[in-house]
């Protein structure tokens, strides 16, 4: 099986005006195929989200190649771009920061469908439908981020995402920032959704336990390199490097 995402030794170096440079991604290679759920973990400073933000393009690589479905994405721009988000979107930690304070959760749901020349109003019914499908009253079209809960909000998040049916999901700490019964319920959405329109995830997430219970395979990542790999659960009862080793202890000390 070809991979949908290939991710071909990404460093990212951050020059701070010009007198340091830090290395938040280095030499990061993987694979993620169709369907699967691949995740990232590491602790604060590991390199995680800085290899979303080169995936996505919000961040230039400084060196690497990314490829999504066979193509090149690395440096495209302008409409080459755009068209990349056609196949993958990204929901990040805080979904309230992600959407207009001025405009409501309709609009920002159905902003990528208006893009495509979709009319006001059709955005507006089909934001609404997925919100339905994320759990959500479909009158919620008409409510600002401020006026509704951090999960729902990210259940909003979700469905803006899904308005253009991607391939690849990106979450970005997606449950971090909300209560352990909502991240369960978010899970859950995510577990139905990907059975529904067969997408893959990338789940960056600094839980080992959360991504035990979510992901198929999983990458630890320290000092913004990959440093190991493989099933959770292998990970999880057999970690042979000192940042898994960890993540497992603090996993279990949260677990008692």
């Amino acid at each position: 099986m070809e991979p949908l995402l290939e991710v071909k030794n990404v460093t990212k170096i951050f020059d701070l005006r010009g007198k340091i440079k830090i290395t938040a991604a280095d030499a990061v290679s993987f694979r993620l195929y169709p369907h699967e759920t691949l995740g990232i973990v590491g602790e604060s400073g590991s390199g995680k989200t800085t290899v979303a933000k080169v995936i996505t393009g919000l961040v230039p690589v400084s060196s690497g190649a990314i490829f999504l479905d066979g193509k090149e994405i690395t440096r495209l721009k302008g409409r080459e771009r755009r068209g990349v988000y056609g196949e993958m979107q990204m929901v990040f930690q805080s979904p309230a920061a992600s959407f207009d304070p001025r405009r409501t959760l309709g609009d920002g749901i159905g902003e990528s469908l208006r893009n495509r020349g979709m009319s006001r109003r059709e955005s507006k019914k089909i934001a609404a439908a997925l919100l339905r499908q994320c759990g959500l009253p479909g009158e919620y079209v008409s409510r600002y981020p401020h006026e509704v809960s951090g999960g729902q909000c990210q259940r909003a998040a979700i469905a803006r995402a899904l308005a253009i049916r991607p391939k690849l999901l990106i979450c970005d700490e997606a449950t971090s920032a909300l209560d352990v019964t909502v991240q369960k319920q978010i899970l859950e959405l995510l577990r139905d959704l990907k059975g529904r329109y067969g997408m893959a995830y990338l789940f960056i997430c600094h839980d080992l336990a959360l991504v035990q219970s979510f992901c198929d395979r999983v990458l630890v990542m320290d000092g913004g390199r990959i440093v190991e790999e493989g099933p959770p659960d292998e990970v999880i009862s057999n970690p042979q490097g000192k940042a898994a080793r960890r993540l497992v202890e603090a996993a279990s000390y949260f677990m008692n």
